[in-house]
This record gives structure tokens, sequence and C-alpha cells, in this order.
């Protein structure tokens, strides 16, 4: 059956997006995760990559065109599968619900007009997807990562040979030319990673909930940015292993997990730190606070798994046995208050990730070893009680995946802040909210 190519939002307050480029025409095959096209909003250049791998059919969109977000503008076609006629498409959304489809939207890199200086020893992107575009008037085109390990090699990008779409120089393409990678690079393709925001005073570090990914914090940066939080702060989200475009990898100990993250905090010098974990993430940031010999400064958990038994069994493994848009949609409103916020975008981009090979299966192994017959196997009370840092915990007045009377159970020294008519998404249900405990944390 082909996949759909969507349009997707990936501003708060974006309605439609120009295609400004193509890196595949009609009939090219592409792989899944490999830069598709770009397209452009008024407040950046985003480069989106392929759903599946196949061939490019039915492009219905051209460089320049301005299209509304959720329209159908390609289809992925599997090798030697007919063309059909017509296809089901997606309409597209007539009224806008900016958080929702931000949640869960395919990867990209955004390049704003008058991006800050980037510190020479980060790496900006830890995949290849997660390259952004080349200024096009730059003659060598090579991807930030790709820079960054050229110019600490002192190798000139004009030597390298490119394998990138277009000929554009990848990260892959510097590791070989140099025949053995630095530390740093090599070991940065463990888990994926975004710079949401640069910055050098500190580093604000997001991870995500259980079958969610790194873009899904979108509405909360913008809500930060407003908040006027973001001066000098770096955002970093990273997918926890089996999500997103990370590997499975080991994720079904919690202490390799943060392991795992600790890993990239210390690849891209992101010290010091103030963590913030979402539900299962919430598990992970406590533990890594707990063991890490990082400098974490403070420590905010929305909704977290680990005070509490209880938990949705029947959400969590209808999430990972959907097997269309029909069946998981129910069960997605299923994490918000308001279902007007589950839109045919949020629905689509879900699926999509969904989708990836092996996918289902790893989220089917970590439900059974974390959420194991409904209960939750992790207890990580002791751990808060013995936290040095600022502890913040948020919770939704009407979370159905993880009862706020959970919060209950939470050490005394432990700060809450609880938020009526709120679901299991507070980051996007009441994103300024949110931001306003995290400039509290960045205060203290």
């Amino acid at each position: 059956m082909p996949t759909e190519v969507i349009l997707p939002r990936v501003d708060m307050d974006m309605t439609e997006g120009s295609i400004t480029a193509w890196y595949a025409s009609e009939g090219d095959s592409v792989k899944a995760g490999e830069p598709l096209f770009d397209i452009e909003t008024s407040k950046a250049t985003m480069e989106v990559e392929s759903p599946a791998s196949g061939i490019v059919r039915k492009v219905s969109a051209s460089v320049g065109d301005t299209v509304p977000v959720g329209t159908v503008i390609a289809w992925i076609y599997a090798s030697g599968e007919a063309v059909q006629e017509a296809e089901p498409t997606s309409e597209p959304e007539s009224e806008v619900a900016a958080p929702a489809a931000t949640a869960q939207a395919p990867a990209f890199s955004s390049t704003v007009a008058e991006p800050p200086p980037v510190p020479a020893e980060r790496e900006l992107a830890a995949t290849t997807a997660g390259d952004v575009r080349a200024d096009s008037r730059t003659e060598t085109r090579a991807t930030p990562a790709a820079r960054q390990i050229a110019r600490k090699s002192r190798i000139a990008l004009a030597e390298v040979s490119g394998s990138g779409p277009h000929g554009r120089i990848v990260k892959s393409d510097v590791l070989s030319f140099l025949q053995q990678a630095p530390g740093p690079a090599d070991s940065s393709v463990r888990l994926n990673r975004i710079w949401l925001h640069e910055g050098n005073a500190a580093t604000i570090v997001l991870v995500h909930g259980f079958a969610a990914e790194s873009n899904s914090w979108r509405p909360l940066l913008h809500a930060m940015r407003e908040a006027g939080l973001l001066a000098d702060i770096g955002v970093l989200a990273i997918d926890l292993p089996g999500h997103g475009k990370s590997p499975d990898g080991d994720a079904l100990s919690l202490h390799s997990i943060a392991d795992s993250i600790e890993a990239v905090l210390r690849e891209e010098y992101a010290e010091p730190a103030h963590l913030v974990g979402h539900s299962f993430g919430g598990a992970v940031a406590a533990q890594l606070a707990a063991s890490s010999r990082l400098a974490v400064r403070s420590l905010t958990l929305i909704a977290p798994a680990g005070v509490g038994e209880s938990c949705n069994w029947a959400f969590i493994n209808g999430l990972t046995k959907s097997t269309d848009r029909a069946t998981l949609s129910p069960w997605l409103e299923e994490l918000v208050q308001d279902a007007s916020l589950i839109d045919e975008a949020f629905v689509a981009t879900a699926e999509q990730q969904l989708r990836r090979p092996g996918r289902r299966q790893t989220l089917e192994r970590m439900a059974a070893a974390f959420f194991r017959d409904g209960r939750l196997q992790i207890d990580l009370t002791p751990l808060l009680s013995d936290l040095r840092m600022p502890v913040r915990v948020i919770w939704g007045g009407a979370d159905r995946i993880l009862p706020i009377a959970h919060a209950d159970r939470l050490p005394r020294t432990v700060a809450q802040h609880r938020f009526a008519g709120v679901g299991h998404l507070p980051q996007i249900e009441a994103a300024g909210d949110v931001a306003c405990v995290i400039r509290e944390q960045l205060m203290r």
C-alpha cells in the first residue's frame, strides 16, 4: 500500500508552507529518513524526510507552491507496486490546532534567518536526517555536522566527495575521508538528538515519553521563547532508544537508557544541564539526575512514571497494537482533555512514527518490561527524596494515563504544580504555564 507524503505543521501558528526544494523527482527511488523536500514558513526553512522507502509518484506540489498544512503532496510506492488512479487523501486542516500537529511531527531541521553563533565544540546533528540544508550561495554543499568534523580535523571540505542529495557532503563522507572517526563524532550516532536552540550559559535537556519523539517538544519550545527563557540557554531534545530516529539499542533497563542520555550530553558539551522529562522520560530524567556525574542544576518532571503503580494499560497496549489511523486516533485522544487537539495531522504523523520497521515490536518489549500487567515496575520516590537539586513536578488534573493521585506519594521536598482541566500533555495543553515553571528552575 502506498505511503502518503504530507506537508507537516512545524510552527505553532503555521497554516501553510511553501515548497522551496525537492530532493527527488517523479519516479526516483528514495529511502526512509532521507531528505525529501524543503518547506519555508514565515519563521524558518525546514528539511523534511521521506516517511518510507520506495518510488516517488504523483507529486502534486512544485517548487514555489504554497500548500495548506496536512495536504498530501506526493506518494511513496513500493518497487513494482501499481500506481492507483486515485488515492484516499487527508483533507487539509481548516482550523489550526498548532500544538497537536507539532507534538509528533516528522523530524526536520530549521534554519533561522539570523542564527546565533554556534559553538565549534558542538555537533548540531547526530544523524544525516537532522542536517540543515546548505546555503545556496556556498560553493561546497555540506551539512553542519560534516563542517564541524572537518573544522576540528583541519581538513578542506573541497577535498571530500559528497554522497548526499545533489552531491552534498554528509558526516559519513568526512569520517570516511579521515579513515577513522574522532571519539565524540563516532559515539554520537548512538542516540538521535536535535538542538532546538543554541546557547552557552546552560542547556535545557528534554526527554520525551513512551511512543513519542523529540519533535513533540516544539510547542513548549515556542512557549519558552515567548517567555524570554532562551536568550543564551540551549535546548537539546533527545530521542530515547527505540523512539524517533534513535536505534532500538538497550531499551529495557532504566539505568542503561540514562547512561545513553548521559553519553549524549557529554558528546554535546551540554553542561550545566536542567533536565525536563515527560511521563516515562521523567523516570529516565530522574534516574539520570541521581546517577550521573554531570552538572545537573535542576529537575522538572511532567506527569512522571515511577511515583505510583497504576497506569492506563489499555492505552499503552492499544497504542502499540493499532494498525491504522482509525484505530490509533481514539487512543491518542486519551492523551488530552480537549480531544479537538488530536487532529488529522497529529494522527498522521504519529502513525508514521509507529510505522518504522521494528518500532512496534520495540515498544511492545518496553511496555512489557516497564508497565507489565498494567503496573509500573519502577519506583523512584526514594531516589527523589535524596536529590539535592531543585525538583518540581507538573501534573494535569484530568490525566487519564498516569493519574494525578500519584503525586500524593511525592516527597515533601518536591514542589508540585497541579493544572486543572489538563490531561497527560501539560507541555502542549498548558505550554505557557510549564514554561513559567522551567523559568523558575533556571532562576534557582
